[in-house]
């Protein structure tokens, strides 16, 4: 199974994606913001909200994790925050919010 670091600044929506995650036998930590992201464990795979709460931070954390070898997987509410940017050329997969746990769990597949 993966390590896996979730990123985002929503406590209760980072702490049910951690149980889900974890339920599947993924090894989970968690970031609330990009600097306690940066000072995770490099993970396999990075699940990040885009907006945390602003845009500038999840492009950031993007660029980071894809320099660094990382899977970036990037959770959205509005995915044409993405258009004509660089970064979307280094995601791994876009899901759009609000994100069924099936569809979280398939996204590490």
């Amino acid at each position: 199974m993966a390590r896996v670091l979730v990123v985002d600044d929503d406590a209760a929506a980072l702490e049910i994606r951690k149980l889900v995650l974890e339920r599947r036998g993924h090894q989970v930590s968690t970031a609330q913001d990009a600097d306690a992201a940066r000072a995770a464990s490099r993970p396999d795979v990075a699940i990040l909200d885009l907006r945390m709460p602003r845009l500038e931070d999840g492009l950031a954390l993007i660029r980071e994790f894809h320099t660094a070898g990382v899977r970036v997987v990037v959770l959205c509410g509005n995915p044409g925050d993405l258009d004509g940017r660089e970064e979307a050329a280094m995601i791994d997969r876009v899901l759009t919010k609000p994100v069924k746990s099936e569809v979280l769990v398939a996204a590490l597949g």
